[in-house]
């Protein structure tokens, strides 16, 4: 596994912990059934990336990496204070439309820096970017 394809996992399994995190730190605030079934759904399909990305990494010998422990409490702590000044269904998909708009376009950065990434992590990094992209057109029915 070249160094391209190593970096990439790295980034995308990155992506996948980091919405995980966020959707469970938010589902509970959330108030409408629909709604938190959507997110659920979303949540279990960023957990379904992150066991493939293990997997990809493990077959080629490396770790898919993790968050630093800044970066997930500074996100929790962000959410956190976001959340308190007002949980509305309406706020949380504002959030959430933010995170996936974030996370496509720090995923297309990604692919477009690491250009000699095998082409099984590229179509895995484009499959995430169509989940961030379905996710938030998703979401705007909440907004």
């Amino acid at each position: 596994m070249n160094d391209d394809t190593k970096n990439l996992l790295k980034e995308c399994n990155a992506g996948t912990k980091m919405a995980v995190e966020t959707l469970d730190q938010l589902l509970p605030s959330v108030h409408d059934r629909d709604f938190k079934d959507s997110l659920e759904k979303y949540r279990n399909a960023h957990v379904s990336f992150g066991d493939k990305l293990h997997a990809m990494a493990n077959k080629g010998g490396t770790s898919a990496g993790e968050l630093g422990p800044m970066e997930r409490l500074s996100a929790r702590i962000m959410t956190g204070m976001k959340l308190m000044l007002n949980d509305s269904d309406k706020k949380i998909a504002s959030m959430l439309t933010d995170g996936c708009n974030m996370g496509i376009k720090s995923l297309s950065a990604y692919l477009n820096q690491y250009t000699g990434a095998e082409n099984d992590a590229r179509k895995i990094a484009e499959n995430i970017i169509r989940l961030e992209e379905s996710m938030s057109e998703d979401l705007r029915q909440y907004l």
